[in-house]
């Protein structure tokens, strides 16, 4: 069940407002032609950083208007894009442009489409040489530790967010993702902390309640957590995440009806293709969760039908690849093989790089990994493994380091070595709940029931928000820790 990475939405996260604005020695200049352009700019920017993109594109937008070379108001435009297509078409813009700017910028430029492209190792060179570059712009330090969060090296993330804090105090952001990375490594106080003090300096901004909401729900503090969405809608109607929070919230409660009446409100808000989208995987998670995979499917095939009227292949592609996960689900193996196999047809027809084309299509032999451990196919399984190691035309990334292990977590399963199936499930993604089930399936089988029940225990009350993976395994889960 591995949902394809689309790398340009995680560079969305931990790449969005890249710079300050000021123009000195310890900080990355700003090119543009205009001092309109650069105010709008500012203001897109500060929008931006708190997770407001779609206000954001506005400023942005204005910006070009000013000053059509403005390079870095490209990349932004790319960042805070609802689809894919229009995200690559921003930030190939923008790489056009990175003869007219400063090493800095151009350095973010190429960081950003590495990230976009998959290409980890390239993107934390292009951002450790930022570092070297502007060892004292507190905001070199706030990307890098942003960066370090999306790769799950949170207790790295908060060296370089603190750091960041010390040479600008006062930055907001850093707040916001020390919430989370503190929060990613169990420690709840400290979380809460930092995301209470975000609250307090930006108070008349919805992203402050609507992270400390997502807290809330990670810990199970579900009405609590409603009422902080409520807090960030009051603010800003428009702020789509906590409807989306409030919908996986209510899920948990088992109120599945309330959870999709939330979800539809954001249709009569907003015609963004992107946004409905969303809207329409949101449904599908909160249908999984109460096994309707008839209505989960139907909500994939409308975005499916968005993707293809805004001619987006990418966006395609993706929905595809989610249609092979929901019959995976259900156990239809030639289904799920047929649409992963689809998904390929329209990466190989969008606007992205050979490299990303190539990315994708070995992710192939991931997905069917999974259908050959569901069909308990060793063999096939061993194959998969191995071509998926040696199709690498370089050294495997961190993400596709951890599906390696994934392949091999599912081979010592088959072959009942469950203790290294257990090693090969820790070195994995285990902000996958169906990998945590799994480590708890594994140390069942070897007797450790306490062990297993604490996996089992972690994979039902994961809380994760609005993932499909927690919604397929949750109710799985739940009933297994009946049987102890």
């Amino acid at each position: 069940m591995n949902k394809v990475f689309i790398a340009y939405l995680l560079s969305a996260v931990i790449m969005l407002s890249l710079m300050s604005c000021s123009n000195n020695n310890n900080t990355i200049p700003i090119t543009t032609a205009s001092d309109e352009a650069l105010e709008y700019y500012k203001e897109g920017l500060e929008l931006a950083q708190n997770i407001r993109g779609q206000e954001a594109l506005y400023y942005y937008s204005k910006a070009i208007g000013e000053d059509p070379e403005f390079a870095m108001a490209y990349v932004q435009l790319a960042l805070v894009q609802t689809t894919p297509k229009l995200a690559f078409k921003y930030l190939n813009k923008a790489k056009s442009l990175i003869a007219l700017i400063s090493e800095g910028e151009a350095l973010i430029i190429l960081a950003t489409e590495a990230g976009f492209n998959g290409e980890l190792e390239k993107q934390n060179d292009y951002l450790l040489t930022l570092l070297d570059r502007y060892p004292n712009d507190a905001n070199t330090h706030r990307i890098y530790g942003n960066f370090q969060y999306g790769l799950a090296k949170y207790k790295s993330a908060i060296k370089y967010l603190k750091r960041s804090l010390e040479l600008n105090p006062a930055l907001t952001q850093p707040y916001n993702m020390l919430g989370y990375s503190y929060r990613q490594i169990g420690d709840y106080d400290e979380a809460e902390k930092y995301l209470l003090k975000y609250i307090e300096i930006i108070s008349e901004d919805p992203n402050p309640y609507d992270s400390y909401a997502e807290l809330l729900l990670k810990k199970g503090e579900f009405a609590k957590s409603i009422e902080y969405y409520r807090k960030a809608l009051e603010i800003q109607p428009k702020f789509f995440a906590s409807k989306i929070g409030i919908a996986t919230n209510l899920t948990l409660m088992e109120e599945h009806d309330a959870a999709c009446d939330e979800l539809e409100t954001i249709r009569e808000a907003t015609n963004d293709p992107g946004i409905l989208q969303q809207m329409n995987f949101a449904k599908s998670v909160v249908n999984v969760d109460r096994r309707d995979f008839d209505q989960a499917i139907g909500f994939i095939e409308n975005n499916i039908s968005i993707s293809k009227e805004i001619e987006d292949n990418l966006s395609l592609g993706n929905e595809l690849n989610s249609l092979g996960t929901l019959y995976l689900m259900q156990g239809y193996n030639n289904k799920s093989l047929k649409y992963f196999e689809k998904s390929l047809e329209y990466f190989e027809r969008s606007d992205i790089s050979q490299d990303l084309k190539y990315y994708l299509r070995r992710q192939l032999f991931v997905d069917t990994g999974w259908l050959a451990y569901l069909k308990e196919d060793l063999e096939t399984l061993k194959k998969y493994k191995e071509k998926y190691i040696s199709s690498a035309p370089q050294a495997l990334n961190l993400n596709e380091i951890r599906n390696v292990h994934v392949l091999g977590g599912h081979i010592n399963m088959l072959e009942h070595n469950y203790a290294d199936a257990i090693y090969e499930y820790n070195q994995a993604n285990l902000e996958n709940p169906v990998i945590v089930y799994l480590i708890g399936s594994a140390y069942e089988n070897l007797g450790d029931f306490e062990a297993a029940y604490e996996n089992y225990f972690s994979a039902a009350n994961f809380n994760a928000l609005n993932n499909l993976n927690y919604a397929y395994i949750r109710k799985i889960a739940l009933d297994k820790l009946e049987e102890f």
